[in-house]
């Protein structure tokens, strides 16, 4: 396909898909998932830029679906219509200079624009990446949500034995009752897969120093987020005072917050998340993080495998992370519900990256209008 297609219509399909049961964190919980399928059509017929805008995370979402597709319809779609399909900075550009915010949605138009400038140079997106050092990525397994220890336990001891070597727990109740889960779900799961901890904002530092203090006996690869995301120095009071590494992911919503992170030595890692800051903005973060000695995992726990396979795409092409990453799905929820045609996580623990231009991923249209939100009554 050649360089002169053009951006002429912006669609945005909001999807909702319920799980069998309710995955819960400190913030909230919820048993059902929404997204919206992002579009960019061009003049040129079959070469279009797609990706998926996640409204997250679950019970206290950050950007509303409502918002979501009335922010594309108002502000995305008069900003990208014109644009040459190659071009993204400039695309990227126009729409910076009209609105302010919508980190999600913004991060979502980064990756549909990187997908459709890969289809019409006839590449995959990791060529524009820098290309893949590897054509797998190791992933953990389905995050397991606040439950009783005994609930969360078996659920560990069930992943580990499909084979995930990495397992990771929500916590955020009591210091009392998130120190028996993790102990209940390292007994279940043995010594030999990774454990990492998830609190969610929930506790202050006094706390939080007193629950890590007693679950590191338990072998925790790290820590993630113990403190509302406003408290940066509280985190650097944490981190002084623990002995696992201390990872944030709520704190670094722009490259600007990595900075911060990294000059009042806050954390060890950083949860970076294409979902939440593009392509371009993740490659930014990394980079800057690498040069403070700071290592970063990617994903998000619910995503379907659009947002997953960007994530995957990026993954294979950095270097400065810490896998095994976090892509997400709904198995967290109880059920596997997509938007694309491809599996990608054939073998538990490992995405294989799909060949092909763009994303390297077709949607399912029949699955997508089975899911969408707006249909027609």
């Amino acid at each position: 396909m050649g360089s002169s297609a053009r951006i002429v219509a912006v669609e945005a399909v909001p999807v909702a898909v319920t799980g069998v049961r309710p995955f819960r964190i400190s913030e909230g919980q919820a048993s059902t998932h929404y997204s919206v399928i992002l579009r960019l059509l061009t003049d040129q017929p079959g070469l279009e830029g797609n990706a998926e805008i996640v409204s997250a995370p679950p019970g206290k979402p950050e950007e509303f679906v409502e918002e979501i597709v009335g922010a594309v319809r108002r502000y995305v779609a008069p900003a990208l219509t014109g644009q040459d399909a190659t071009r993204r900075r400039t695309a990227m550009a126009a729409l910076d200079a009209i609105l302010k915010g919508r980190i999600w949605t913004k991060a979502a138009v980064n990756v549909a624009l990187y997908d459709l400038q890969a289809k019409a140079m006839g590449e995959p997106v990791a060529a524009l990446l820098g290309g893949r050092h590897a054509d797998e990525v190791p992933v953990i397994g389905p995050v397991i949500g606040i439950m009783a220890p005994d609930e969360m336990a078996q659920l560990a001891a069930d992943l580990v034995g499909r084979g995930y070597r990495a397992i990771k727990i929500k916590v955020g109740e009591t210091p009392e009752a998130d120190i028996d889960r993790v102990r209940a779900v390292r007994e279940a799961m043995g010594p030999e897969a990774a454990l990492r901890v998830d609190a969610n904002d929930h506790y202050r530092p006094a706390d939080a120093i007193r629950v890590i203090r007693a679950i590191e006996r338990y072998d925790i690869e790290h820590v993630e987020q113990p403190l509302p995301r406003g408290d940066m120095l509280g985190m650097a009071e944490v981190k002084r005072a623990i002995g696992v590494p201390l990872m944030t992911d709520d704190m670094v919503a722009t490259p600007a917050d990595a900075m911060m992170v990294a000059r009042l030595n806050a954390a060890d890692r950083v949860k970076v998340k294409v979902t939440k800051h593009g392509l371009d903005g993740a490659m930014l973060i990394i980079g800057m993080l690498e040069t403070a000695g700071i290592a970063c995992v990617l994903g998000h726990v619910f995503e379907m495998g659009l947002a997953a396979v960007a994530e995957a795409q990026l993954a294979a092409c950095m270097r400065n992370l810490a896998p095994p990453h976090e892509m997400g799905s709904m198995q967290p929820m109880g059920i596997r519900a997509d938007v694309i045609k491809d599996e990608l996580q054939s073998t538990p623990g490992r995405i294989r990256l799909p060949g092909g231009t763009g994303l390297g991923v077709a949607l399912d249209w029949d699955r997508i209008n089975a899911m969408r939100m707006d249909k027609q009554a």
